[in-house]
């Protein structure tokens, strides 16, 4: 399973420092796109999961302007003072021409790089890449991976997705974690809303929370043990996917929503007069379940 690189964490933690409590868990970022010249001429679009190409724009869900230099001013020593993507000499300030790099290495725009493509995480910068959303693929889909840039996989259950066509066969891509806009958390998955499971079974969330991935999977009632993933609808947990009957909701970083299945969902569960039931948790380790104490 291709997972998260480190650099997608970075981006969530600085983004998260950034918005701080205004994030609205569930709610959709303001949509809309905009486009402007750089210093090449070239018109640039900024699309989810926060990624740069020059031309049209792609697809996506989630759109935001990206910066935009206008006419240099030239000074009385001949010099432009433009900053191209930051590569300007320290002791002079003259302006360095650098040819397009290699994927992997960091950009400002697409035309910094070989391949023609600049995948930007929100808040943390941009990384020449494979491609930007999985219709830049011949085939799979467009997923982060741990070699540090974005790269075209084969469509296999558990990397990261943009449409239904990138997943391979019958799976679907189905959004794992809800970030409120921040960056792209959808998987090819078994199941999600446009298709559910069959023969009883539950589509229940999968997590790997170390590596900020997972999948939905089909699930057999009383099947999920404590300290994994089960479904979220209405804002409450879906216990019935849980072996103990229990799903609670944990906050992951403090605004994303996922469901833990535990030991217990309120005191009155608890075995022993007087024990307390202590809340699930979720983070970058992993989910601690509900436990009564």
């Amino acid at each position: 399973m291709l997972r998260f690189s480190s650099i997608l964490s970075l981006g969530l933690a600085i983004t998260l420092c950034a918005c701080g409590s205004a994030v609205d868990v569930g709610g959709d970022t303001d949509e809309g796109s905009s486009s402007g010249e750089g210093t090449s001429g070239t018109s640039v679009t900024t699309t989810s999961p926060g990624v740069t190409t020059a031309g049209s724009a792609t697809s996506g869900t989630v759109t935001t302007a990206s910066p935009t230099t206008g006419p240099a001013e030239t000074g009385d020593d001949g010099s432009t003072g433009i900053d191209d993507g930051g590569f300007i000499m320290p002791d002079t300030g003259d302006e360095t021409s650098v040819d397009p790099q290699p994927n992997g290495a960091q950009c400002s725009g697409a035309d910094e790089c070989e391949s023609g493509y600049c995948y930007t995480i929100p808040q943390a910068g941009g990384v020449c890449s494979e491609c930007l959303v999985d219709q830049d693929c011949g085939m799979g889909t467009c997923s982060l991976d741990a070699v540090g840039y974005a790269i075209c996989t084969d469509g296999s259950q558990g990397v990261q997705c943009n449409t239904d066509e990138g997943c391979m066969g019958e799976l679907v891509c189905t959004e794992l974690i809800d970030t409120g806009g921040i960056f792209n958390a959808s998987f090819c998955s078994e199941c999600g809303p446009q298709l559910p499971c069959t023969d009883g079974q539950l589509c229940t969330p999968f997590y790997d929370l170390e590596n900020l991935g997972g999948s939905f999977i089909c699930a057999d009632p009383g099947s999920v043990d404590n300290g994994q993933g089960c479904p979220i609808e209405g804002g409450e947990g879906v216990g019935e996917a849980c072996a103990s009957g229990h799903c609670g909701v944990a906050a992951l970083l403090g605004f994303a929503e996922l469901g833990v299945c535990g030991e217990c969902s309120v005191d009155e569960d608890c075995p022993m007069d007087g024990q307390t039931c202590v809340p699930a948790e979720a983070g970058m380790g992993g989910l601690v379940p509900a436990f009564c104490e």
